[in-house]
């Protein structure tokens, strides 16, 4: 699943953090319309979770987006979390009867309402009170499965698919949550594919090398036999001009996704700008130091803390990148006068 990259908060702009703005969590189980005790238990148990297994995009989350948000996604990105978390394993690790009883258990609960787990619970809630359909959860937990069997990717179109049935599905899910009551609901454009499939390959190049010893390639075979290198090449670490070759490409092609799902975003709702542009911010940040590993991503990966990028981003990306995300948290703002439901 597209994961969103972990950066250290202390790496974070301060013009992102918004220090002194995060409001109460009880405020945010009440802007998200979130009632009763057990439920707003269920939704703090989650955020408690989150914020242990993801510290920075939970602080993310809570500076940078809207109170009403927050709750619900943070049930989407537990569910999203805690499917990778059984398909990510080594390959020889991969568990699939917990898999499966998980996604059974996932199902029952979409048929039910009820689950055991207060993760799900609210998930299943913040379907219920968002007014979700269920396809993407199914084509969700479908696509995982196949990722249990899954050790690299033969061509781009298989790549893509799984881009498309996996790493898709959760952003629809995330963009759903914050769509505002009577806005469209025909899902949304070109822009959130290619969010996906930025944040996939930039993603992928981090973790490369800790891929590669789990005993998935997460680059195409396809590409490797066009550059002449093959697995061996790769799981051994070498480093050779093929192999320098080749990593560059796929460094190129994933900068110019970035880029692309930038300047794509610009055509998206409100919503949607403010939902993925901080995320594509930082991609474009994590990307110098994984250009700048050459071979070295197959030995190691990105770890964190991220290091300072070798180039500044310039004075003008910088006041684009913020005006763009305090102009979207305005028109957002504006549109959440009326009740979000």
């Amino acid at each position: 699943m597209t994961r969103v990259p972990y950066v250290p908060i202390r790496s974070i702009p301060s013009w992102l953090r918004l220090p002194g703005v995060v409001a109460p969590w009880n405020h945010a189980l009440d802007a998200a319309g979130v009632r009763g005790d057990r439920v707003r238990d269920d939704y703090t148990q989650t955020a408690r979770r989150l914020a242990r297994q993801c510290p920075t995009e939970y602080a993310c989350v809570r500076f940078v987006l809207p109170s009403a948000w927050q709750p619900h996604l943070f049930a989407v990105v537990a569910f999203g979390g805690r499917g990778d978390a059984l398909v990510d394993a080594p390959v020889r690790q991969r568990d699939h009867r917990r898999y499966h009883a998980w996604a059974d258990e996932v199902r029952g609960g979409l048929a039910t309402g009820r689950a055991d787990e207060p993760y799900l619970r609210a998930f299943l809630h913040t379907l219920a009170a968002r007014g979700i359909p269920h396809d993407d959860v199914h084509t969700h937990l479908a696509a995982q499965a196949e990722q249990l069997f899954c050790t690299g990717y033969a061509t781009e179109r298989e790549y893509d698919d799984y881009i498309d049935r996996a790493g898709l599905t959760i952003i629809r899910l995330m963009l759903a949550v914050c769509r505002p009551r009577g806005a469209d609901k025909t899902g949304p454009g070109p822009w959130a594919r290619m969010f996906v499939e930025a944040a996939q390959r930039v993603d992928d190049l981090a973790d490369l090398s800790t891929d590669l010893r789990a005993g998935k390639l997460t680059l195409t075979e396809a590409d490797l036999a066009r550059f002449g290198v093959t697995r061996i090449d790769l799981e051994s670490g070498r480093d050779t001009p093929a192999v320098r070759a080749l990593l560059a490409h796929a460094c190129q092609r994933a900068r110019t996704a970035v880029d692309a799902a930038l300047r794509a975003l610009d055509q998206a709702a409100p919503e949607g700008r403010l939902l993925l542009r901080p995320a594509l911010v930082a991609l474009r940040l994590l990307m110098d130091p994984i250009e700048s590993r050459g071979a070295a991503l197959t030995r190691t990966p990105v770890t964190i803390p991220v290091p300072v990028p070798t180039s500044r981003p310039s004075a003008s990306r910088l006041i684009d990148d913020t005006l763009g995300i305090v102009h979207a948290r305005l028109q957002v703002a504006a549109g959440m006068r009326l009740p979000m439901g």
